[in-house]
């Protein structure tokens, strides 16, 4: 850079030797009365940061000495005759191995892909009709005895509640007539309860028998994994209520028994089988939902989605287009027609389009 004052002083040059090329020079004149400070190191480089042609003057002079310097030409060239190569290589590829009919895997894979839809759609629309058929099966034979053990569990427990506030009082109040017949109540409960569990079993089997499909689209026995633990847990502690229920009640008596906390907490353990038992009942009917509204997602999705081959008309198109883009880029670099900065642009968006083309 050279420092011009104006009034034909040029004491402030920092320059040894002129310019050789316009683009790296930068000529600025001051007034000659200029400030010491005005001429500072911190200064004169701020101005040229803020000059606004010095980044196109940078760009200009990579430019020119590219130009200049024909072993930096050559490789550039030579890097752009690289990617052509490459394209036409892997053009030739794509020929072979995709769109040719003759030496290609796309019409096999058009027929497998249609065949996998085909299978695909087999199988959702069998799990449909087998869905409806479990569906009907069990409304007519199973869903009334679990509704009903059902019931019958809920009622229990809303009974063991009322109980429970009652025997909490025993200890120190007698009891009155009213809460007296809710204790009978929750014993007659209890014992129809234990005859629900004792027949569930024996009925679930004699519907079988009655059914055109026999035992064929029946729920699985409950006495199976974790529900068979549930089921002897709640029949145990059932049968340890009506014991203590039976001891508690005793005839001719308003006066109740001494309760101890072993008590209380067999109620609790009680009404915590019940709930677990309850989650089993209801278990098979959840998940023959869960399954029905699976299926019916999946052949809302597979019935509107084919699984044919895509041919790939556009997708050779756009790769064709990106070869006559870099065809265009190459000739117009060397010709001096496209700056290197705009250049890369432009083969960045190339690039993209190419790639993107084979990829598919």
């Amino acid at each position: 850079m050279r420092l011009v004052a104006e009034g034909g002083s040029t004491g402030n040059a920092t320059d040894s030797k002129p310019c050789e090329c316009i683009n790296e020079c930068e000529v600025t004149s001051f007034p000659a009365a200029i400030s010491s400070s005005l001429m500072s190191t911190k200064t004169v480089l701020a101005a040229i940061r803020n000059a606004s042609d010095v980044p196109e003057r940078f760009v200009a002079a990579t430019e020119t000495r590219h130009r200049v310097v024909p072993a930096l030409m050559m490789q550039t060239v030579s890097l752009l005759t690289d990617a052509l190569e490459a394209h036409r290589r892997l053009h030739r590829l794509i020929d072979t191995h995709v769109t040719v009919a003759q030496t290609s895997m796309t019409s096999k894979l058009s027929k497998l892909l249609t065949s996998l839809g085909d299978m695909v759609r087999g199988h959702i629309a069998d799990s449909l009709d087998t869905v409806s058929l479990l569906n009907h099966v069990y409304s007519k034979h199973v869903s009334y005895l679990e509704t009903g053990l059902l019931t019958e569990l809920r009622d229990c427990d809303s009974l063991i509640a009322q109980v429970h506030i009652i025997t909490v009082g025993a200890n120190s109040t007698d009891i009155s007539s009213t809460e007296f017949k809710r204790l009978e109540l929750l014993r007659d409960r209890l014992g129809y309860l234990r005859k629900m569990l004792i027949d569930f079993d024996s009925i679930l089997d004699k519907e079988s028998r009655s059914s055109t499909h026999q035992w064929h689209y029946f729920s699985d026995r409950l006495l199976v994994g974790d529900c068979n633990t549930v089921f002897r847990l709640v029949n145990i502690s059932l049968q340890y209520q009506i014991d203590w229920l039976d001891s508690f009640m005793q005839p001719n008596s308003t006066v109740a028994p001494h309760v101890n906390d072993v008590v209380f907490t067999n109620m609790t353990s009680f009404t915590s089988h019940m709930t677990r038992l309850s989650k089993c009942l209801r278990s098979y009917k959840e998940e023959l939902k869960s399954f029905e509204d699976q299926m019916n997602s999946m052949a809302r999705s597979t019935f509107n989605r084919e699984f044919n081959y895509e041919l790939p008309v556009m997708i050779m198109r756009n790769f064709q287009t990106g070869r006559m883009q870099l065809d265009e880029i190459a000739d117009g670099y060397i010709a001096n027609v496209y700056s290197k900065k705009y250049m890369a642009e432009r083969f960045e968006n190339v690039r993209m389009l190419v790639t993107n083309s084979a990829d598919r």
